[in-house]
């Protein structure tokens, strides 16, 4: 997983390249998003605009390293598909645009795949019409600052600018739920607590794992010649293909929405024995 902060470095450039050519699959997480709304303040277009030329920006040195006929398939990233995340890793909170198509899915019923590639690029919806169009116009907005951007645009503002019943009526609309330990709250310490239960940062972080990035099963076919360096054809080589890594979870619970609070008890291989991951990690 690739982190990017408000723009994209020469480090970037050398952590893509070095994890393309170790057959490595990227997706891309737009980081500290709370510092673009608290300290640059950032319109909401402005800050579209800085994600899309990140996400251009990524892909071209993608572009320049891989190719789509290889064994890793496509690898560029795309926000209409998924393979983006952008939130605050600091605050705990962040979200893919499969997240918020689920949420308008049933409004404007759209299936989400369809809604996810309307909410990403020059896409602008009219409420008053109820039209979509692909060019901005003076009773328009783009559809990613409208429906994603806005509401947490609201969700800052009232907040930090202390509008207690303006934030308790977007919690209610949002269906946010705080802990009674966290209702006498305010500031940035409320900010963080609404922002990661609204939209915590394990699951957009787990869904774009699972869904975009292959599994140790699918990647070590691929990634075997890399990781060998004797002859690609003998019992070893084949043994690094073949082999079937497999997690065992004993309790489903133990992957958690607050971002992994928990570890898998056991993870087992064939060829060796389970052992205790809390030990190792912990």
């Amino acid at each position: 997983m690739l982190f990017v902060n408000i723009g994209v470095c020469v480090q970037t450039e050398t952590v893509l390249r070095q994890a393309i050519a170790e057959r490595i699959k990227p997706v891309l997480f737009m980081n500290k998003m709370d510092r673009a709304l608290l300290e640059l303040q950032l319109e909401a277009e402005e800050l579209y605009q800085t994600f899309q030329r990140i996400v251009e920006n990524v892909n071209v040195i993608i572009a320049t390293y891989s190719d789509d006929s290889g064994p890793m398939g496509e690898v560029r990233v795309d926000p209409s598909k998924g393979s983006v995340g952008f939130g605050s890793g600091l605050h705990g909170w962040a979200f893919t645009l499969k997240q918020f198509a689920e949420m308008y899915a049933e409004k404007f019923k759209i299936d989400v795949v369809k809604l996810m590639r309307r909410l990403w690029g020059e896409n602008f919806f009219n409420p008053k019409t109820k039209k979509w169009a692909k060019q901005k116009e003076d009773d328009n907005k783009r559809s990613f600052c409208m429906y994603v951007l806005d509401p947490i645009y609201k969700v800052f503002d009232s907040i930090m600018n202390y509008k207690k019943e303006e934030a308790i009526s977007l919690m209610k609309k949002l269906n946010i739920e705080l802990k009674h330990e966290d209702s006498d709250k305010d500031g940035k310490a409320l900010l963080k607590v609404v922002m990661r239960t609204w939209l915590p940062a394990g699951e957009a972080l787990l869904q774009m794992i699972a869904i975009h990035l292959p599994s140790p099963v699918v990647a070590q076919k691929y990634r075997m010649e890399m990781l060998y360096e004797g002859p690609h054809d003998d019992e070893a080589a084949i043994g690094v293909k073949v082999v079937l890594a497999s997690v065992v979870l004993t309790d489903s619970s133990q992957l958690t929405s607050d971002g992994f609070e928990k570890l898998p008890d056991q993870i087992m291989y064939p060829y060796a024995e389970p052992y205790d991951l809390q030990k190792t990690c912990l």
